[in-house]
């Protein structure tokens, strides 16, 4: 697969949003009351660095995601209708092969550093699935360098790149909530460095996809409740936290 195999609209699409992305610089912010402190204090700074006025948020379902484009419309009619947080979540509860192999590819991992054995998974079934991803990585290789091509790898990747980009563009903060969007910020941070400023995790994971995700993204790993799941608890937690604390 070339590069000249990406629509020129959609090409004409991320050039406009890339644009429109600017380098983040703090709001000022007034100082956090004496009781908040660790996880739930810097929840509390990263909303007040980038947002002035009363939280509005939309909660997104990337799980049924069809493609950039559609996660583009998402974003913006949620930001037109008043949202200024999006929380990223998924009804569907696992991790595909396809997304851990983005996530090596991306953060430079091998396999076996982006699969991560649930209680049940026998040896064998592990085996097989870390085999599964080294092929799949070594399949993709050639479109590594080529963000937008390696997005539709996987059709919810794509939804939430469009999404992500989307949001930055219009200095909207995301809290995504599983490794596919993880995928996807490093998809979307590929189209533009600057973009990874609005997004933070939901929680920390005992998941390495996750783990290496943030760490090469940069961003804040989220509250410390090392969660497995693949829902987004985390970011719903966060947005509730977050909540609780805008209305106090």
């Amino acid at each position: 697969m070339s590069s000249d195999q990406i629509p020129e609209s959609k090409k004409s699409l991320v050039d406009s949003l890339i644009g429109r992305v600017e380098p983040f610089v703090p709001l000022a912010t007034e100082p956090l009351p004496p009781v908040l402190t660790g996880a739930l204090a810097e929840l509390g700074i990263w909303w007040r660095e980038r947002v002035s006025s009363d939280l509005s948020m939309a909660t997104i379902d990337t799980a049924h995601g069809i493609d950039f484009e559609s996660g583009c419309n998402y974003a913006n009619t949620a930001i037109d209708s008043g949202a200024n947080l999006l929380i990223l979540i998924s009804t569907l509860n696992n991790c595909s092969p396809e997304v851990r192999a983005i996530i090596g590819l991306l953060t430079r991992r091998d396999a076996f550093s982006v699969f991560f054995q649930d209680q049940g998974t026998s040896d064998q079934i592990a085996m097989q699935s870390m085999a599964g991803i080294r092929n799949l990585m070594h399949k993709h290789m050639e479109i590594r360098g080529e963000p937008l091509q390696l997005a539709e790898v996987d059709p919810a990747v794509d939804f939430a790149s469009g999404i992500l980009l989307s949001a930055s563009a219009r200095k909207t903060p995301v809290i995504t909530g599983t490794s596919a969007h993880l995928a996807a910020a490093l998809i979307a941070q590929r189209l533009s460095m600057k973009a990874s400023n609005w997004w933070r995790h939901g929680s920390t994971s005992l998941d390495p996809a996750v783990t290496n995700s943030v760490d090469r993204l940069g961003i804040p790993p989220g509250l410390a409740l090392n969660l497995t799941d693949h829902t987004g608890i985390g970011a719903q937690i966060s947005a509730q936290l977050l909540q609780n604390f805008i209305g106090d």
